[in-house]
């Protein structure tokens, strides 16, 4: 892994945001900035940043609720539309739009939204299996829909205490959409979201307020065209879907895929320049991190880049 460097941006809502830049090798390659799935934190890019070898200057940062980021009690400091702004905050800094954005499950949505308001700062979008919901049927709500995809009781997942760092391991290494991706990278990403407890163990550093905010916020307002769907006709840039054939994956009722056909057709609909290209034998997590959904990824960047 290449040398990094760290570093810390206010946004203009005074939420401090934590950063980090891994340069390309020579002078004048182009920024791409990496945005992040829901619970996950800057880290997660770090499989695609050693496949890319140095090819362009790398920029990913913790979303404001997770990893080193400012955690606001504010429900209202939260959502897609506040994501994309804390990452054009983080462009303005570095004074220089992407080339291209990477977003990974919640950080499609995110960076959609940053291609819609803010497109002079997105060159293309690469969306690593998020970016479109279908409507949903009648009687399920937000949070319904949410539980069905990641889980019950994901939300009591993140505020569980664990004894260790190798406790919290050992039972991400036991669960199959782990267990088929594993590396050093996914590995530095999950010890980068825990933090110590006073009395003992480890917990996440996401904190819970964000992460329930985000998980609906898609579906804004209910009942109505959500937002996130509406702004899609503002969106110019070229967009690419990297697909994972399954979901989530923790059990047989989270294995559908995150974006059945029918959503991908859907948003191919309302976001007519969209590619989709699907990495057989994975889920939402392998599509990310592991080797075979990396070099899709990858792969993806540099056709954007050319």
């Amino acid at each position: 892994m290449k040398t990094s460097q760290e570093f810390d941006v206010v946004s203009d809502d005074g939420v401090r945001l934590h950063a980090e830049r891994w340069p390309a090798v020579g002078t004048d390659r182009p920024l791409v900035l990496g945005l992040h799935g829901i619970t996950a934190n800057r880290l997660g890019f770090l499989e695609l940043i050693d496949e890319l070898a140095g090819e362009v200057d790398f920029v990913a940062f913790d979303a404001r609720g997770r990893g080193r980021s400012d955690k606001p009690a504010d429900r209202a400091a939260y959502g897609h539309r506040r994501h994309a702004e804390d990452a054009a905050v983080i462009l303005r800094n570095l004074g220089r739009p992407a080339a291209v954005v990477v977003g990974q499950s919640m950080g499609a949505w995110d960076g959609l939204q940053l291609a819609a308001h803010r497109p002079h700062l997105v060159g293309a979008l690469v969306l690593a299996d998020g970016g479109y919901f279908a409507d949903l049927p009648a009687g399920v709500t937000p949070d319904d829909y949410v539980a069905s995809v990641m889980g019950a009781g994901w939300q009591e997942r993140l505020t569980a205490v664990l004894p260790s760092r190798e406790v919290l391991l050992d039972a991400f290494k036991a669960l199959r959409p782990f267990a088929v991706s594993w590396n050093d990278g996914l590995e530095r990403m999950l010890l980068e979201g825990v933090e110590d407890v006073p009395e003992g163990g480890v917990r996440a550093r996401c904190a819970r307020v964000a992460a329930e905010v985000d998980a609906v916020d898609y579906f804004t307002p209910f009942g109505e065209r959500p937002y996130v769907r509406r702004d899609l006709a503002l969106v110019r840039c070229p967009v690419h879907l990297v697909r994972a054939e399954r979901g989530f994956d923790l059990s047989p009722e989270t294995s559908g895929p995150l974006l059945p056909e029918a959503a991908v057709e859907a948003f191919r609909a309302e976001l007519p320049q969209l590619s989709v290209e699907t990495v057989p034998g994975t889920n939402h997590y392998s599509v990310n991190f592991g080797r075979p959904g990396v070099v899709v990824l990858a792969d993806a960047v540099r056709k954007a880049l050319s």
